[in-house]
């Protein structure tokens, strides 16, 4: 007699455990180290806004925060180059094009709000002060609308959570004047960036 292995799930319980354990592994085999990414920017979002409010509160020169942030902003976008980089090799499709359109959203967002930013800063003549005060805010408002957008698109949500909440101190921090607004900026979106990295971790353990 012939054995038979009678692999069916023996319960919507059991059926809902082996869709989510095979989801688990196609999103670890697409995006296995999407948690760093999180880490690296989160981590560069505190030093850059932790610098700023130092720098305001006369600790050290306002060049030197700058030298800070530009460092954290360059790491983080070479690691996560990298990262991404080894993450994509071999993968193709529909899913790889979605994710690459999406992905050159963000230079075009960016040098979007910097044109911006230059633009009212030569035209619109504000103060250094006011620059320090909409600046942040411009760069968070942009980049939340992008976090919950892939948390959207992608059914994640911890990016749309991040991305809601990244736009909710992008509106509140201009409240506080500089350079509170400064260290809100950056504990507040950076610290959910790692909350977000730290639970991605966990999750893909």
């Amino acid at each position: 007699m012939t054995e038979v292995h009678d692999d069916r799930p023996g319960s919507a319980a059991d059926a809902l455990a082996i869709i989510q354990a095979q989801q688990a592994q196609v999103s670890s085999a697409i995006s296995p180290k999407a948690y760093l990414f999180f880490l690296f920017w989160g981590a560069a979002w505190i030093v850059m806004g932790v610098s700023g409010f130092l720098a305001g509160i006369d600790v050290f020169p306002g060049w030197v925060a700058g030298v800070l942030g530009t460092a954290a902003i360059v790491a983080a976008g070479i690691a996560s180059a990298v990262v991404g980089i080894r993450s994509g090799r071999g993968l193709a499709g529909q899913s790889t094009r979605q994710g690459m359109l999406y992905g050159l959203c963000w230079p075009f967002a960016m040098v979007g709000v910097s044109v911006f930013v230059a633009a009212m800063s030569a035209v619109g003549g504000l103060s250094s002060d006011q620059m320090a005060i909409m600046v942040p805010a411009a760069y968070a408002l942009v980049v939340g609308a992008l976090y919950a957008a892939s948390g959207a698109v992608w059914g994640s949500m911890n990016n749309f959570v991040l991305g809601i909440w990244i736009v909710v101190v992008g509106g509140v921090s201009p409240f506080l004047g500089t350079p509170a607004n400064l260290l809100f900026f950056g504990v507040g979106a950076g610290g959910g960036m790692l909350a977000v990295g730290v639970a991605e971790l966990v999750r893909s353990r």
